[in-house]
């Protein structure tokens, strides 16, 4: 499978080299990383960004949520099979990515893929942990993608867009779950912080509250599932 992997670095680039040099060497699979910046400053993050020789893009000013930054993401990897959405303060396990790859091909229904983080771990079944919203660094299939498109930017700058793609997927008939015996670390530490990135997320978290409200009746009385992603730019 041809794997690309979006990370978002969102300005809280103080992680990022830590994750790049432990998910990628890491990783079991070989990917192409599209590093997707806001205008980071940190020429230390960015120099070892690029000995990596990752495909680079900064997307407008005006679009810094997580769910704009992931569909112009997606804008860059129409041609791969399966995409994975990557944070810059989450450290994965040994071997993550082949597992993903391993576990999209022998289970077709596959939507999202995530490795269990914070939250509690639902029971196996069938070989898996089945969950409707894998939270963390998960891998999206391409044929979720061309099912529903992309993250709905209602939700940025932060704040329930992954449960809101899990969602559709789980109503257009897609299977999420976390991989088996393997588990991620999120090294972030800002829960409990009066930080400005704290507050803004805080903020964001209540305003996609009722942005879900607003969109509940869309997905399942009106089926419209498909979100368009393609005319996200860097020019917008």
């Amino acid at each position: 499978m041809n794997i690309a992997v979006i990370l978002l670095t969102l300005n809280r680039s103080d992680y990022s080299i830590q994750v790049i040099n432990q998910n990628f060497k890491n990783s079991g699979y070989n990917a192409d990383c599209f590093l997707i910046d806001n205008g980071s400053t940190d020429k230390e993050f960015l120099n070892v960004a690029n000995a990596y020789k990752w495909h680079f893009a900064t997307w407008s000013q005006s679009k810094r949520g997580i769910a704009a930054g992931v569909n112009f993401g997606l804008t860059l990897t129409k041609d791969y099979d399966a995409v994975v959405i990557m944070a810059n303060d989450i450290l994965m396990p040994e071997n993550w990515l082949l597992s993903m790859v391993n576990h999209s091909i022998n289970i077709p229904s596959t939507g999202i893929i995530g490795i269990h983080c914070v939250e509690e771990l639902p029971p196996l079944v069938d070989g898996i942990h089945k969950t409707h919203t894998p939270f963390g660094n998960n891998l999206i299939t391409r044929s979720l993608i061309d099912t529903i498109g992309g993250y709905n930017t209602e939700y940025d700058p932060y704040g329930m867009q992954d449960r809101d793609y899990a969602e559709r997927a789980t109503l257009a008939g897609y299977t999420n779950y976390y991989l088996p015996n393997m588990k991620s670390v999120h090294i972030g530490h800002d829960v409990g912080e009066n930080s400005e990135y704290r507050i803004m997320k805080d903020n964001s978290l209540n305003i996609a509250q009722l942005v879900w409200e607003r969109y509940q009746p869309i997905y399942h009385q009106q089926k419209n599932l498909f979100i368009p992603y393609a005319n996200i730019s860097n020019n917008n």
